[in-house]
């Protein structure tokens, strides 16, 4: 699959599982990309009273999971996150959807932004769900090991 591909297969995802670290420990929570490719970037709205940004700030290194169910697609990408308060970029990436969490609006003065920039992903591209029900039934009759479609890392 072309890097491409992977970025634009991102920007049809309406969320993703954030995975940042909360001390020693990993934690995921749903989130809301802004794929910006030609920026290589990955925008998230949050709110400063959380704590996300406290835990970018001990530890940027992240992991971003995707789904995409309907083709049995999986990416994990992983990359550097920073905090950035910059209110013509939230201005610029706002969404109706946000509005929920901010009634504010991007001047909602706990809006604030985290950017990721990734550095590599892996992907898992899985047959439909119909090709791969067959294949892992022979797998289970132990007719052979099913082969649940392409994976492979590749460097963003």
């Amino acid at each position: 699959m072309e890097i491409h591909e992977i970025w634009k297969k991102m920007a049809q995802q309406r969320d993703c599982m954030f995975v940042d670290h909360d001390g020693p420990r990993l934690r995921a929570r749903p989130m809301a990309p802004v794929v910006q490719q030609a920026e290589r970037a990955i925008w998230f709205v949050t709110d400063r009273r959380g704590a996300k940004d406290d835990e970018i700030a001990r530890e940027p290194h992240v992991c971003l999971t995707f789904v995409d169910h309907s083709d049995r697609f999986h990416l994990s990408v992983s990359g550097r996150a920073e905090v950035v308060r910059d209110t013509a970029k939230l201005k610029e990436i706002w969404t109706s959807y946000m509005e929920a969490f901010f009634p504010g609006g991007p001047d909602d003065p706990n809006a604030i932004l985290v950017k990721v920039e990734p550095d590599q992903a892996e992907y898992w591209d899985g047959d439909g769900d119909i090709v791969s029900a067959f294949k892992l039934a022979a797998g289970i009759l132990g007719e052979r090991t099913p082969n649940l479609g392409d994976n492979q890392k590749v460097q963003l």
